[in-house]
């Protein structure tokens, strides 16, 4: 039984995130659409990262098991005749049968973008901050972040994970006078953690929060002390990282479960989660 694995790119501004959920436009739904169309079968898409409202995707992945021969090279551009216009398929390939999407991963790489200035053209990607921003301070906090933590402060309050240890292995700034961007790449994300993290250090770069706070907000584990969620817009999925061979032999048992089964189990544990 062939496993697909396919890259995506969409706009989130229009979905109400990637999960398939009734009655709502969702990017599993709308893709899981397009495959039942092409295929003449029902497929179920297991995801590296759920990705929340409103957040965008240079890199996601999916994989899908079918029992339908297929050609990955014309694979693309069949799905993207039917796909809307905000999802796009950029690759697919034939994949070890023992590929998970979400469990092989070893880290996510997000990009959070922040505009300088209004703007009317590109408004929906970009996150306008009104405060003049130190950014000097703001990489001095950051690096606080760098290495394995308990980020129970940086994720939504509702979050019921099995544990809050993530490890960000990188932080990289770029600033071009009009935007600057935020890149963060760490082995699991929870839900909310990287749009927390932004708003927390946008308060140390307009000057009402210290950067040395940053410590003690992780240690403390709790969500009322670190910054606001800064808003979904101005955020992207920018890749997903496997080992040359992904292929795991720990988690046979979550691998047998179906994409549903998988969701309803494992709903709070986000990896790239949700952001």
């Amino acid at each position: 039984m062939p496993n697909v694995k396919l890259v995506l790119e969409y706009d989130g501004s229009n979905f109400c995130g990637w999960q398939y959920q009734p009655k709502m436009r969702t990017v599993q739904g709308e893709v899981e659409r397009a495959l039942k169309i092409l295929l003449k079968e029902k497929v179920g898409l297991y995801v590296a990262g759920r990705t929340d409202a409103g957040v965008h995707a240079y890199g996601q992945i999916s994989n899908f098991h079918t029992t339908v021969a297929v050609d990955t090279q014309i694979m693309p551009r069949k799905l993207n005749g039917i796909l809307p216009h905000d999802v796009v398929v950029k690759e697919a390939e034939i994949v070890p049968e023992a590929f998970h999407a979400r469990y092989d991963a070893v880290s996510r790489q997000y990009v959070y973008v922040l505009s300088r200035h209004p703007v009317a053209v590109g408004r929906g990607y970009a996150y306008f901050c009104k405060f003049s921003l130190d950014l000097e301070e703001m990489k001095s906090a950051a690096l606080h972040f760098l290495g394995e933590h308990n980020y129970r402060a940086f994720c939504c309050s509702s979050t019921e994970d099995p544990h809050y240890l993530s490890r960000v292995e990188m932080i990289q700034w770029e600033d071009n006078g009009e935007k600057i961007l935020l890149r963060v790449r760490a082995n699991r994300f929870l839900r909310n953690m990287v749009r927390i993290m932004v708003g927390t250090l946008i308060n140390v770069g307009r000057g009402a929060l210290p950067a040395s706070e940053i410590p003690v907000i992780l240690a403390s584990q709790k969500r009322v002390e670190a910054g606001y969620t800064a808003p979904p817009h101005g955020l992207f999925l920018e890749k997903v990282l496997y080992p040359e061979s992904a292929t795991s032999f720990a988690r046979d048992a979550l691998r047998d479960a179906t994409p549903e089964e998988e969701a309803g189990a494992l709903e709070a544990e986000l990896a790239v989660d949700v952001n």
